[in-house]
């Protein structure tokens, strides 16, 4: 659900300019961990670990920003030293400084990727924005803290079981750009929940792996199975959970999701993510945001022809119900020779609602296209429910 369903568009800008009138050195952290050019990968990556950081920021005095440590980045760069500096591997963020309105820097925080962002003014770092800080503001605002989970949550969720083997389990989360996985029984019944990092620290700290590749799978035991290093009786909350409600419990409990089950059963998932999506999506904007992820330099080609279908399957869609924001990750797998197979897997916001969609097939340019038509034909039976919905109520009492 976005800023129109919940709120009506005569009612946006009201909720928008008070989203907007709390600002971000009233949010961030102004204490805040930093490392040093010259550091360690390792040595980084175990501080990351211990503070349960995602990024951190690179200065040489603690207090000029020279770059970043993004564990989802370097997570990416197979057999990396762990005694690479993390000077030669930082990257640069986002330019988001202590004026930066918020539904622009939630925008910038899920579409970039980051769990931490440096909030920096004229070089120097101000303080740190984390997506905890975003779920604050969603507490705070009875239009935003009573809406459903359901209105918000991915429906279509990846699972593993719990004999499954753990490399694979890592495999999907590369292949599907995601950091946690809800692991089911044999009866379909959740069971635990394994995320990315409970892999890498077990594979890293148990098996003194030397080098990034090994630490998050790569080499990882053939005999180890998900429920090894799952976490059991995960945190989940019921059908009909108050966004303000799972927010505080993700915050008390420091989780980034929550699966959402009924007498066991899994009906979907709702992730910090898609809390900070629907802040972002309050900001304004005069065309829709598209992102495109998990594209290698021998894809540029393909990737040019993707965005053409795109943008013409965006404009059918954009008579019936406005898009905001289109994100959309590529996997490869089964390789075969000079053949890779692809799975797409996308999330569109439209102005009545969040949909998820996937496809897979050898040729990517098909995958593409089969990927929007399965986001067209749901905008149409969501137009022909809510068609038929009125034409129910206003026969109602009527002979």
């Amino acid at each position: 659900m976005t800023a129109e369903e919940l709120v009506g568009i005569n009612k946006k800008e009201v909720l928008r300019a008070k989203i907007e009138g709390i600002r971000l050195p009233d949010l961030m952290d102004k204490e805040f961990a930093t490392v040093r050019p010259d550091d360690r990968l390792g040595d980084v990556l175990s501080r990351m670990m211990d503070l349960d950081l995602h990024e951190i920021p690179v200065s040489g005095d603690g207090k000029t920003l020279d770059g970043v440590v993004s564990y989802g980045t370097i997570l990416r760069r197979k057999n990396l030293a762990i005694d690479t500096k993390v000077g030669s591997i930082k990257v640069s963020p986002p330019a988001v400084s202590p004026e930066t309105p918020l539904t622009e820097a939630a925008e910038v925080l899920i579409h970039e990727g980051y769990r931490q962002m440096p909030i920096v003014d004229g070089g120097r770092i101000g303080g740190v924005l984390s997506r905890g800080h975003v779920l604050t503001v969603l507490r705070s605002i009875p239009e935003l803290r009573d809406v459903p989970v359901e209105a918000i949550m991915t429906n279509e969720v990846r699972t593993v079981k719990g004999d499954d083997l753990a490399v694979d389990a890592v495999t999907a989360m590369r292949d599907l750009d995601i950091r946690i996985l809800p692991v089911m029984d044999d009866l379909d019944r959740i069971m635990g929940i394994v995320g990315f990092k409970d892999l890498a620290n077990y594979n890293w700290r148990e098996k003194k792996r030397q080098t990034l590749g090994e630490a998050v799978g790569d080499s990882y035991p053939s005999d180890v199975h998900v429920s090894s290093v799952m976490i059991e009786e995960p945190v989940t909350i019921p059908p009909g959970t108050s966004v303000g409600d799972a927010a505080a419990l993700m915050l008390d409990r420091s989780i980034s999701s929550l699966p959402i089950v009924e007498d066991g059963h899994l009906h979907g998932i709702v992730t910090r993510h898609d809390l900070v999506e629907l802040v972002a999506s309050f900001r304004r904007r005069d065309m829709m945001y598209m992102q495109i992820t998990g594209l290698e330099n021998e894809d540029r080609f393909e990737s040019e022809q993707m965005e053409r279908i795109i943008t013409q399957s965006v404009q059918k869609i954009a008579r019936i119900m406005p898009p905001l924001m289109l994100s959309l990750h590529v996997g490869k797998y089964k390789q075969e020779g000079i053949r890779t197979k692809y799975s797409l897997h996308a999330r569109l916001v439209t102005g009545n609602g969040v949909m998820n969609a996937m496809s897979a097939q050898w040729d990517l340019i098909q995958a593409t296209t089969e990927l929007m038509r399965t986001f067209e034909r749901r905008i149409i039976e969501k137009k022909e429910e809510k068609l038929e919905h009125r034409r129910r109520s206003r026969n109602i009492g009527h002979p």
